[in-house]
């Protein structure tokens, strides 16, 4: 299983390559195993954004040196993380907790049209279909149909986060793309029974991990446990401590409400 998938994610990211490409790097197993295909086959960069001394940023700075991969640093100071906020909000105005994701994606995305890159791939998807976050392992404890849920979120990715995604990197002229949002990719994954999928709690995507470690990923992306890029980039808790400014400059209107 763990070698089909392996096969199945290599043929994706090569597909998604241009002779040169930039990868949304947090040093975290997703964007790591990417990167780690995507240097045998194309001129590759790295760009990770943080707040000093933001987890994302220290992983992101040795996994980068353990694929001997250039890694360009965005470092995010509250002003950097408040204008991005300003610029997303702009083109999509959302509430706060959507929002504060795509700060990161906003000043990398940035830095990489700088650089005179074109594409820009991310991990996009990847939770979806090797169960990552913790939400979901409630839902089932909860009673939820969870195979169904994770089916139709990843169907829906498009009109949500990949699709907020694709429109602030449009802003730079790039184009963002999606290794894992791939339809073979996914008839393969959910095929496979849903406790399979969900081994391995504590550190999420055990199916993942097995395929990473074939294709190249260091111990040190393939052992790190997950976090969120709002979280792990430092953005939220600066988000979170502007919140109440931020909820009265860009409130969002609600709709109202039908007797």
């Amino acid at each position: 299983m763990s070698l089909r998938l392996a096969e199945l994610i290599s043929s994706s990211v090569e597909k998604a390559l241009e002779d040169r490409v930039a990868v949304a790097f947090s040093g975290g197993v997703d964007s790591t195993t990417i990167a780690a295909i995507a240097r045998k086959h194309a001129t590759v960069e790295l760009f990770s954004a943080g707040t000093p001394g933001s987890e994302d940023l220290e992983y992101a700075v040795k996994v980068a040196a353990s694929l001997c991969l250039p890694l360009h640093r965005v470092i995010l100071d509250q002003q950097c993380i408040l204008d991005a906020y300003a610029q997303c909000h702009a083109m999509l105005p959302m509430d706060l907790l959507k929002l504060e994701i795509l700060v990161p994606v906003y000043r990398v995305a940035e830095a990489a049209a700088k650089k005179g890159h074109k594409v820009l791939l991310f991990g996009s998807g990847a939770e979806e279909l090797f169960v990552g976050y913790e939400r979901y392992y409630a839902y089932r404890e909860e009673g939820k149909d969870l195979d169904a849920l994770l089916r139709d979120e990843f169907r829906t990715l498009p009109q949500r986060d990949i699709g907020w995604v694709k429109k602030v990197c449009r802003k730079f002229g790039i184009e963002a793309r999606f290794p894992f949002y791939v339809p073979e990719l996914a008839r393969f994954m959910f095929s496979i029974p849903l406790d399979e999928r969900m081994d391995c709690r504590e550190l999420k995507k055990g199916i993942l991990r097995e395929a990473a470690k074939m294709l190249g990923a260091p111990e040190l992306a393939v052992g790190r446990k997950k976090k969120a890029m709002q979280y792990g980039s430092g953005v939220h808790k600066i988000i979170m401590g502007n919140s109440e400014a931020i909820n009265r400059d860009f409130a969002v209107l609600q709709p109202q409400s039908r007797c």
